[in-house]
């Protein structure tokens, strides 16, 4: 139990680390909730009424979040919020020679954006400081680096909307271990990613590193309610995986408490034998004075110090096996990215299965030590005699 609850956990907990370090906690989008419809909202104005108008088509807006700056400033005095920064997001595709990747391009100050997700501290060979180099230049992840076969100081085209494409040196290679970023992302500056995508001075896209990450779902609710532009925690964005782990879990639990279920038998078995065993002297301690409920307290221990005994035990060997899983070369190319088995070996771990066992011991241990103190000390030595 505490070997695979150790596999499980790790491999969630690395997850939702690399995650939460390597993107924002939130992400506000330039998707407006609950736009009224202008032409209906007139004609009610108009006649004093309300008006409701059926099959319009809608026009033709540019998606872009108005006044960027004054919602920062908001977000950057709430308490719960520790960083936000303005992002120009899009995707874009880049060529190097004859390969072509698209990315998920990411226009982005350096120093805001190194608030809200380290950055720099995934860069292998270069520093997010470099963006700021003349003439162009781009951050890019490592999965889609290997599959074009560029490196830092190479030359990248990236294709503008209107066909044309223009140069961007790479000053540097990320890699977060999380594949769907390594294999999608780019970063350059926010200007570069405006001209590049068309967006003249707009945004389209805001994100906030907050002091609580688990607080992300509420307080993603709170700040789409005042804003009124969809707001996205990483939890949301991460349903998909996240739930994994939930089924994960449950597996993990239910492969363990059937090897628990296994084990009660077995101690079962072993106290029920001891008891036939032990028939005699239970039968000469009842003669002596000893009650049913003082004979079923001495079983009762005896199966409480088997479950001590082997929780010490299954501890012990837990932790060396877990030491040892962990340590064996087993490359990950996954949802992460990974040289070695991720394990968590946290003591709760430890508790929880101790718990579980000493649990299962003392119920085990119930149905032997009840048939010991009700036994009858005359039939006993009769028998015996």
């Amino acid at each position: 139990m505490v070997m695979l609850s150790a596999l499980m956990t790790g491999f969630e907990e690395k997850f939702v680390t690399e995650t939460i370090e390597s993107s924002p906690h939130l992400t506000i989008y330039d998707e407006q909730r609950q736009v009224p419809d202008e032409f209906a909202q007139w004609l009610s104005e108009k006649h004093n009424g309300v008006a409701v108008v059926e099959g319009a088509r809608p026009r033709d807006r540019l998606r872009r979040i108005k006044k960027p700056a004054e919602i920062v400033q908001m977000l950057r005095a709430m308490p719960e919020v520790q960083a936000a920064a303005l992002n120009a997001v899009g995707t874009a595709i880049v060529s190097y020679g004859s390969r072509e990747r698209g990315v998920n391009l990411m226009g982005i100050e350096p120093e805001d954006q190194e608030a809200v997700n380290a950055i720099d501290t995934y860069i292998e060979d270069g520093r997010i400081y470099d963006l700021y180099s003349s003439g162009g230049a781009m951050l890019l992840g490592a999965g889609i680096a290997e599959l074009l076969g560029v490196k830092k100081g190479d030359t990248v085209n990236v294709k503008l909307r209107d066909g044309d494409t223009r140069p961007l040196r790479i000053v540097g290679i990320f890699k977060t271990g999380v594949t769907t970023i390594d294999y999608a992302r780019a970063y350059t500056l926010i200007s570069v990613a405006q001209q590049l995508l068309g967006m003249g001075r707009d945004v389209n896209q805001i994100v906030v590193r907050l002091r609580d990450y688990e607080a992300a779902r509420d307080t993603a609710a709170r700040i789409e309610a005042m804003i009124h532009y969809r707001t996205e925690s990483w939890q949301e964005a991460n349903a998909n995986f996240l739930s994994i782990f939930v089924i994960q879990q449950v597996i993990t639990y239910l492969v363990t408490s059937g090897i628990m279920i296994v084990a009660a038998f077995g101690i079962l078995n072993v106290l029920v034998m001891l008891v036939m065993e032990k028939m005699p002297e239970i039968a000469m301690l009842k003669s002596m004075g000893y009650s049913g409920r003082d004979i079923t307290l001495v079983f009762l221990l005896e199966g409480m110090v088997i479950g001590t005994v082997g929780v010490l035990t299954g501890c012990v060997l837990g932790y060396y096996l877990t030491e040892f899983v962990g340590s064996l070369p087993i490359p990950q190319r996954g949802l992460i990215e990974s040289e070695h088995l991720t394990m968590n070996n946290a003591f709760y771990l430890y508790v929880r299965a101790g718990a579980a066992a000493l649990v299962v011991t003392l119920i085990a241990s119930v149905l032997p030590a009840m048939r010991a103190g009700r036994m009858d000390p005359v039939v006993t030595l009769r028998g015996h005699a």
